[in-house]
């Protein structure tokens, strides 16, 4: 066998090829591809270089590239940390507080909460942050942190401890001066006065309930004419949620705060003012007088409690509005306008105070000159107003001691106010006003008065609501107002009108009153009240239309207690009826028919004999007593005055009021009894000039209007009727039953008018009239000597129908045309024309 090396070389090896092998023992052929399987060819590479397999399967090794981030190192292969690249990463959503963030911590990698993260930022000391960009609460373009928080300051970063013991007064200065917003945490500043706050704008922004500023001493002098604890001069002025507590410890007579003259524009909300001590100045928040300057404040959802005068002082400046505040426990009142300037130069213009809550004050809210600094009535008042042109609104006020809301001015609106429990020095509202109107008002639980509008002129009240007051309405000592529409019940006079009113400290008003409209009100009293109550002779006065109820314990003749001459009653209606039953009765002696003053219409149901007098209850009741005395020359000059009244009686005493030296009324303060004919009243003083009447009793009023309807048949004295009862027949007549008979006042007597519906002259459709009776003869009454004389309107002499007893010839002088009947009849003797002539002749007898 030859050797390997003798064989020929192959010209190409594959791995079919076979060659033989000795395996187990027996030589067997094998492959190439069987010997070369699972054996690793020797490599020969550069160093530094790398092998390995790609693609799926068995392969020959290649070569490896090294990439970025890993070296090789003899026989290691290490990596490096990529680059962290956040463009190549997808877009998430904002981080929630549990999203993890990648750091480097404690030369290890870790992942911490997002919430986490953002917290240690805070711990981080000299981050300069300003230039962060952010979007501010409810805005919607992006700025940077440094212009947001430019918006404000904090007092803290001034120097401010706000620990209410170190004295942050020139803290707030300071801020204020960067000309930015001051914002306050929820600590107490302690702020000494005097404070002063000037500069184009202050603002000043705390946290509703938790920033307090409190006066530690009032040490510093200031710029404040007055006394003050923070006076402010700026011209404008802003405060949001601070409590301003002028602190009690501090007895110093002082404005608590007072937005001075200088500032045209304070715009304050969400604040407290309390603790203003001293008895002239202890204001919570005072707005200083400024007119004739323009000004626009507004004070809203802001609280007064606990200062020693007022909760809030508006002075003599234009365009003020407090809305929706709360003022309480303050010893005087609550909210209050009012100019105090003595000159009455300085006026109150387009004030607003509505939709506030005022308890446990003196007066709730009192808006015009009720104070000592003016000049008394009647200098005040109407015929100097302070507030020209206000309205007072949908305020509830109430638990006042004094009264619930007092008003006082000119053009003011008081509307929609819920009054209540207020009194019982004085009660719901006082008004002493000029062109107003009061309307709509729910008065509830009042002392005295639901709402005493006395010495007003040209003032409406009307759809007023007013529950339990001893008087509902008062308007005396008024001109020229209406009372329209109330609904007065519970009281124990419903509305009283006074000819001169008084302020309660024995001035008056400086007017009487007269030309006063009670219209269409109702009026409900009770046991030993009244309805509506006329007093000391207003003049003028129209009562209609009225519904008037004596409930069920009240006395009904009562409606109406007029003590006047002056005064026209329609229609008013008493205790819902159409009509009153009043039947005659023996009042001294004479069967009298008594009615209720304020009834233009009352029914006779039955009667005892002839009605001899016909009178109202109230002169009934004031019979030999004075009821009125009247002023019919004022005079001049006066200062004091005195009433003497003398004549039969005894006991009356009255008061003279004077204003300018004139004597504008008198207001009887006793009765007396026993009073008749040649009573006589003289006035006398340091004057001269006056002069006054007396009435004992009541007269009937001229021009008063009466109709009875007689159910029976009823008769009416004519001779010796007292008052006298007139009527077209010159003696007693009757009145059928069903038939109406009206009175009507004439020169102190009654005078009978007309019958009604069974008796009465109608015109007919053709234009002549028609007499008509309906149970009798239609009688026409001449007076002695006289006749009934038939006229036109050419024949205004016309001629007369005579009767008489015996021949006409001779005896009665008639015009041609005339007539005559003899009531002693006989044959051609009866009845008489006369033919010629204008004396006694011309007579012939025709019948």
């Amino acid at each position: 066998m030859p050797t390997i090396g003798q064989l020929p070389a192959a010209a190409s090896v594959s791995d079919s090829d076979e060659l033989p092998i000795f395996q187990n023992g027996a030589t067997v052929a094998a492959t190439r591809a069987q010997i070369l399987a699972g054996m690793q060819q020797a490599l020969a590479l550069p160093q530094g270089s790398l092998l390995g397999g790609v693609g799926p399967g068995v392969a020959s090794p290649v070569p490896i590239s090294i990439g970025a981030n890993l070296a090789l190192n003899g026989t290691v292969l290490s990596a490096a940390a990529a680059p962290f690249a956040i463009a190549g990463l997808p877009e998430g959503v904002t981080p929630g507080v549990n999203d993890l963030v990648a750091l480097g911590q404690g030369g290890a990698n870790a992942a911490l909460p997002y919430a986490a993260f953002m917290q240690g930022m805070a711990g981080v000391p000299g981050i300069q942050a300003g230039a962060l960009e952010a979007i501010a609460a409810g805005a919607s373009k992006l700025r940077t942190l440094a212009a947001i928080g430019a918006n404000a300051v904090a007092i803290e970063d001034f120097g401010a401890a706000g620990d209410g013991v170190t004295n942050d007064a020139a803290a707030l200065i300071a801020a204020l001066a960067s000309g930015n917003p001051v914002r306050f945490g929820p600590k107490t500043y302690r702020i000494d006065g005097e404070c002063d706050i000037g500069g184009l704008c202050a603002a000043l922004l705390g946290i509703p309930g938790t920033t307090v500023l409190t006066r530690g001493a009032q040490s510093a002098v200031g710029t404040s004419g007055n006394p003050a604890w923070i006076s402010v001069t700026a011209t404008q002025f802003f405060v949001d949620g601070i409590v301003f507590d002028a602190n009690r410890a501090v007895t110093a007579d002082t404005w608590g705060v007072v937005v001075q003259a200088s500032c045209t524009n304070a715009n304050i909300t969400r604040s407290l003012f309390r603790n203003a001590m001293g008895s002239i100045y202890g204001w919570g928040l005072a707005i200083a007088p400024s007119d004739p300057t323009l000004t626009r404040h507004h004070v809203h959802d802001c609280e007064f409690t606990a200062n020693a005068v007022d909760g809030m002082w508006v002075a003599a400046c234009d365009s003020v509005a407090v809305t929706a505040c709360r003022a309480h426990d303050n010893a005087r009142n609550g909210i209050y306008v009012d100019s105090q300037d003595s000159t009455f130069v300085l006026k109150i213009r387009d004030v607003q105070i509505v939709g506030n809550t005022c308890w446990n004050n003196q007066t709730g809210i009192s808006v015009g000159n009720f104070n000592a600094t003016n000049t008394e009535p009647g200098v005040y008042g109407n015929a100097n107003p302070d507030v020209l042109g206000g309205l007072v609104s949908n305020n509830c006020v109430f638990d006042n001691t004094n009264y619930g809301i007092s008003i006082s001015g000119r053009n003011i609106l008081v509307s929609g106010n819920l009054i209540v429990n207020n009194g019982p020095a004085g009660g719901g509202m006082l008004a002493n006003t000029g062109y107003c109107r009061i309307a709509d008002n729910m008065i509830t639980g009042s002392g005295g008065f639901g709402i005493d509008a006395g010495g007003s002129i040209y003032v409406e009240l009307t759809g007023n609501y007013i529950d339990g007051p001893t008087i509902g309405i008062g308007i005396g000592g008024s001109q020229n107002c209406t009372v329209r529409g109330n609904y007065v019940q519970d009281c124990v006079a419903g509305i009283m009108a006074l000819n001169v009113e008084s302020d309660g400290r024995g001035d008056n008003f400086g007017i009487s009153c007269n030309n006063l409209s009670i219209l269409g009100n109702y009026v409900c009293y009770g046991a030993g009240g009244s309805g509506i109550v006329l007093r000391d002779a207003p003049q003028r006065v129209v009562v209609t239309d009225n519904i008037v109820s004596s409930g069920t314990a009240g006395n009904p003749l009562n409606a109406l207690l007029p003590y006047t001459d002056s005064l026209v009653l329609r229609g008013n209606i008493l205790n819902y009826a159409d009509s009153f039953s009043v039947n005659p009765t023996s009042v001294g002696g004479v069967n009298t028919l008594v009615f209720p003053d304020l009834l233009d219409r009352v029914t006779v149901s039955q009667s005892t004999g002839l009605v001899e007098s016909i009178v109202s209850a109230t002169a009934v009741a004031t019979a030999g007593q004075i009821s009125f005395i009247k002023v019919t020359n004022g005079g001049s000059n006066y200062s004091s005055a005195t009433i003497s009244i003398t004549g039969t009686g005894s006991g009356a005493t009255a008061q003279a009021w004077i204003s300018g030296g004139v004597i504008i009324g008198v207001t009887v303060t006793n009765a007396g009894s026993g009073y008749g004919a040649g009573t006589a009243a003289v006035i006398s003083g340091n004057g001269s000039g006056a002069t006054i009447s007396v009435q004992v009793g009541l007269p009937v009023i001229q021009g008063r209007r009466l109709a009875v309807h007689c159910v029976a048949p009823v008769g009416f004295a004519a001779a010796g009727s007292v008052p006298a009862q007139e009527n077209w027949t010159g003696a007693t007549i009757t009145v059928p039953t069903g038939a109406t008979i009206e009175w009507a006042g004439e020169a102190g007597a009654w005078q009978a008018t007309r019958f009604m519906q069974s008796d009465y002259v109608s015109p007919d459709g053709d234009g002549s009239v028609t007499f008509q009776s309906q149970a009798g003869d239609v009688k026409l009454c001449p007076a002695v000597g006289g006749g009934v004389r038939l006229i036109s309107t050419t024949e205004p002499t016309g001629c007369v129908t005579l009767i008489g007893r015996g021949s006409p010839a001779g005896i009665v002088s008639a015009v041609p045309g005339s007539s005559y009947r003899n009531l002693d009849g006989g044959l051609n003797a009866t009845f008489w024309i006369k033919q010629s002539a204008t004396d006694a002749t011309g007579w012939v007898a025709v019948a």
